[in-house]
């Protein structure tokens, strides 16, 4: 039932109440709360008419007490490996951006590589103090007696293939290092390195791409020298170091995090080896970095905002129990293969 507009009157000084905004939008209180919380679930010109009145009235929603009738901390905990590369920055701006679009705040948690913080982070989440987890590590949390994916909690895993009941944000991994191997086969590479990750599945999908495609081209990946590295800019230092002194120096190599290749161009570039003149070198992630490095990077760019963002909206569906299809309660999105100064033919 709709109810009947009225003016509020300039002179009253009581409290701005929910009342207030449905009387002078000529709305229910329940359109009101609708209209404020669950936006999309009211029609658009009725919506407009509710936020000019909360404009006008200058209503201030009270936010915890809608948070305990709903039995909800309208708060989503976001866990990060122990390495925060500016990939996960990005990332986390996706995930706010959807977060605070629907009202809700966002905890962040690191594993720190300690068991007792993962079992902290687990009972953060038994006791409800949030209503949904986002994880951006490749391992579940666990603890000796709970873990998290245990819980009565939503759950989304971005970059982590989950359990078949875990939702999840993925892109591309074996596609973006085929498309890798493809450019530097094209511009006349035959000998490899591969600047690895954590152990993993990232790790495990990046080298399955790449050496298939190598593969295929009749390189033995026998032949591939492989540099140990974790994902960090320090790591990629060390792979430089390694390729520095080893006699065996591949003409390209293909580090599969950008921070690890820019790493490893700085260490090469102390030396006095020239990239891509003695040797090709290419990131994977496409943060903004690499388009300000010397040189710049060629690099596999992952929509990171975005996929931040969708496993947020995601998750948020979850948290209010709506109805998602079988089909869309895990998506893959694509990469990009953007050539810039890194590569070149090899000039042996």
């Amino acid at each position: 039932m709709v109810r009947k507009k009225r003016a509020r009157p300039s002179s009253y000084s009581g409290s701005i109440t929910i009342d207030d905004v449905a009387d002078m939008a000529g709305v229910s209180t329940a359109t009101v709360s609708r209209a404020l919380s669950s936006p999309g679930l009211v029609a658009r010109d009725t919506r407009e008419r509710v936020l000019e009145a909360v404009r006008n009235t200058g209503y201030i929603p009270n936010v915890a007490a809608r948070s305990l009738r709903a039995a909800r901390s309208k708060l989503a905990l976001v866990v990060f490996p122990t390495c925060i590369t500016p990939f996960f920055s990005e990332l986390l701006i996706g995930i706010e951006n959807a977060l605070s679009a629907e009202g809700y705040g966002l905890i962040t948690g690191s594993l720190l590589e300690r068991p007792e913080r993962e079992t902290q982070l687990v009972h953060l989440v038994a006791a409800k103090q949030v209503d949904g987890v986002i994880l951006l590590n490749g391992q579940m949390i666990r603890s000796d007696t709970l873990r998290v994916d245990q819980l009565d909690v939503p759950i989304v895993a971005v970059g982590v293939p989950g359990k078949s009941d875990i939702p999840s944000v993925l892109i591309g991994e074996r596609e973006g290092a085929a498309a890798v191997a493809w450019h530097l086969l094209e511009l006349g590479h035959r000998t490899f390195g591969y600047v690895t990750g954590a152990p993993g599945y990232v790790d495990d999908e990046r080298w399955g791409g790449f050496t298939e495609v190598l593969t295929e081209a009749g390189i033995a990946v026998s032949e591939i020298v492989r540099y140990p590295g974790d994902f960090t800019g320090a790591s990629g230092i060390g792979a430089g170091l390694q390729f520095i002194e080893s006699s065996k120096r591949p003409t390209a190599v293909f580090a599969i995090s950008d921070m690890m290749a820019i790493g490893f161009m700085k260490t090469l570039r102390e030396a006095g080896i020239s990239v891509p003149a003695d040797v090709s070198v290419v990131g994977f992630d496409g943060i903004e970095f690499t388009a300000f490095c010397e040189p710049e990077l060629t690099t596999i760019r992952q929509p990171s905002e975005v996929m931040g963002f969708e496993a947020a909206r995601l998750l948020i569906e979850l948290v209010q129990e709506k109805t998602i299809p079988a089909d869309e309660r895990s998506k893959t999105l694509g990469t990009e293969l953007v050539i810039r100064e890194s590569t070149a033919p090899p000039s042996r």
